[in-house]
């Protein structure tokens, strides 16, 4: 009786001495998981995003010159995008279903198609990471900044040969996006988009939108 209790007893020490190295790895795998996200989850966290505020400066390149424009922006998925542009330009869009709403010199207002105004909702982070992704996210470092960046390679379904494809750098370390270049089927630069000051918000006022 003693023998077969021993050997039961030996069993089950053998069993959990098995078992719990294997417990702790798995263990370790989800902490992982959780703690230190893959790349792919810090971009889809970002696609996730429900509500955002960010500084947003465009650069607009030809082959004789360029000029900026700095905005700020605002965005919810559930009451619409907008627009305030700054340089000395007392302008207003609100982005909202198949409208814009412009205000000018806070008295005038009227509302065009979306269709008009293509160029600036390339900026939202809901329509970059709408478009298809080309290939692999990369980790890359830049001469532009401090830190390592998730790039993302995007084609643009459209048929605008200056509008032909997307790359979008996101802090690894940060998970907010720093950089968008648009490029032209030549693979020239043709709108630079920088964001600061990219903050996740709980909430927007009603009034923004």
């Amino acid at each position: 009786m003693n023998l077969k209790k021993s050997l039961v007893n030996k069993k089950l020490i053998i069993g959990i001495s098995v078992f719990i190295p294997i417990f702790i790895i798995l263990l370790i795998i989800v902490c992982r998981n959780v703690i230190i996200p893959s790349n792919q989850d810090i971009i889809n966290e970002l696609k996730n995003t429900k509500c955002y505020s960010s500084k947003v400066e465009y650069v607009f390149k030809n082959s004789k010159s360029q000029f900026k424009e700095s905005t700020i922006q605002y965005y919810s998925f559930d009451k619409g995008s907008r627009i305030e542009f700054k340089n000395g330009y007392n302008r207003v869009k609100v982005y909202k279903g198949e409208e814009i709403k412009v205000e000018e010199n806070a008295t005038d207002e009227y509302i065009l198609d979306k269709n008009i105004d293509i160029i600036y909702p390339l900026a939202f982070i809901e329509n970059v990471l709408s478009n298809p992704q080309d290939g692999d996210i990369k980790e890359v470092k830049a001469d532009w900044g401090q830190g390592v960046y998730l790039q993302v390679d995007m084609k643009y379904s459209g048929k605008n040969k200056h509008l032909n494809k997307a790359e979008l750098y996101v802090d690894k370390n940060k998970k907010v996006p720093v950089l968008l270049k648009i490029l032209d089927d030549s693979n020239k630069e043709r709108i630079i988009i920088f964001y600061k000051d990219f903050k996740k918000e709980k909430f927007l006022n009603d009034n923004l939108f």
